[in-house]
């Protein structure tokens, strides 16, 4: 009875010696980490923009570039350091996304591409503490990744319409020939799955026999043969045609120009570039979408981890329907069939999402399942 009497003692004991005594206070827990400081204009946040290739001729790295500098120009909380252009060798690309963010120079690297959504998937897993934003990417689950994706299919229905109803105008230079066009730089899903999937079946939503001819560059630089390739195209009765070809874009206009035929720009209203040639454009506001996420990273609202697919109804696919160029040179008959569907788009009456299949496809594809 002794015994048991003071081990119920020696309990009692250590139970007060924990913290449970008379107070009822429960025991003491390791401290919570400090959350990482907010940034201000004294320790900003330190940001290096990566270009998978050069800027001057490619709309999404010349808007989030241009971003980039007018947001760290706008809000000190965010410091621009460097804007690394990595030139057309796609086999170099990793070893540079890596070097470059494991330099010690940013917190956080922002990049856009398709592939780019995988490279930063590697590069994080290589180099600590370092952020990634992407654009154009898909990829979820890494708490240290976030991807815009912007709805091509619904930006591509859009375009093979239009370029449809040009087709079919009766403006000087077109023909009877139910075809569009398009010179591309290369394949990847985005390009297979969305973009001229959606440029048919736009084509297709103003009349069913329509046919989508395209041919690729196999780079993104080459505008002498960009030339040639939209210049058969031509030859085989395409009157309107696409470009999505990066600095071989250029060789595209110089045919269509040439040739009397049309061009409806992809991801930007470029209408100067080529007056009379270019009528149309249907845009990705890649500036806009990278300025808005930045405003996210300084104001800590990224959701990491989380992708987010944006398009018309959140304003990052646009269509100038007030250009001069659009105005002045289009049928007033096809702009106004052209709005009435945009404006079934923009409402929601008529939903172009991305299939979940696709987005599963390039993440799967960037994380190696």
């Amino acid at each position: 009875m002794r015994i048991r009497t003071l081990l119920i003692a020696a309990l009692l004991a250590m139970v007060t010696a924990m913290g449970f005594g008379s107070g009822g206070q429960e025991p003491a827990r390791p401290a919570a980490p400090e959350a990482p400081a907010a940034p201000t204009a004294d320790q900003p946040i330190r940001l290096g923009v990566f270009v998978p290739g050069r800027l001057g001729d490619s709309p999404p790295y010349d808007g989030l570039a241009g971003a980039a500098e007018r947001f760290s120009l706008r809000d000190p909380r965010v410091k621009l350091v460097n804007t690394f252009e990595a030139g057309f060798d796609q086999s170099k690309w990793i070893e540079q996304l890596v070097s470059f963010a494991a330099s010690g120079k940013y917190d956080v690297v922002y990049t856009s591409n398709e592939v780019m959504g995988g490279l930063a998937w590697q590069a994080a897993q290589q180099v600590p503490k370092v952020k990634f934003l992407v654009n154009d990417a898909y990829v979820r689950g890494h708490e240290r990744i976030y991807t815009a994706f912007v709805n091509k299919y619904e930006q591509s229905f859009l375009y093979g319409y239009m370029m449809a109803l040009v087709s079919q105008s009766g403006m000087e230079g077109t023909n009877p020939e139910k075809l569009i066009g398009l010179v591309f730089g290369q394949h990847y899903t985005m390009m297979d799955d969305l973009i001229m999937p959606g440029m048919l079946e736009g084509a297709r939503a103003l009349d069913p026999g329509f046919e989508l001819k395209s041919a690729m560059l196999g780079n993104w630089f080459d505008a002498k043969k960009a030339e040639s390739l939209a210049g058969n195209l031509i030859d085989a009765g395409v009157d309107c045609l696409g470009a999505i070809a990066g600095s071989g874009n250029p060789g595209v206009l110089r045919a269509a120009a040439n040739r009397k035929s049309y061009v409806i720009y992809y991801d930007v209203a470029a209408f100067d570039k080529a007056p009379g040639t270019i009528v149309g454009s249907v845009t990705a506001q890649n500036s806009e979408l990278s300025f808005d996420i930045l405003q996210k990273l300084a104001d800590g609202k990224i959701p990491w981890g989380q992708p987010d697919v944006v398009g018309l109804r959140q304003g990052y696919v646009t269509v100038p329907l007030r250009a001069p160029g659009w105005v002045s040179a289009v049928p007033e008959a096809a702009r106004k069939k052209f709005e009435e569907l945009y404006n079934r788009v923009l409402s929601g009456e008529l939903s172009l999402p991305v299939p979940q299949a696709v987005l599963d496809k390039i993440h799967n594809a960037s994380v190696g399942q």
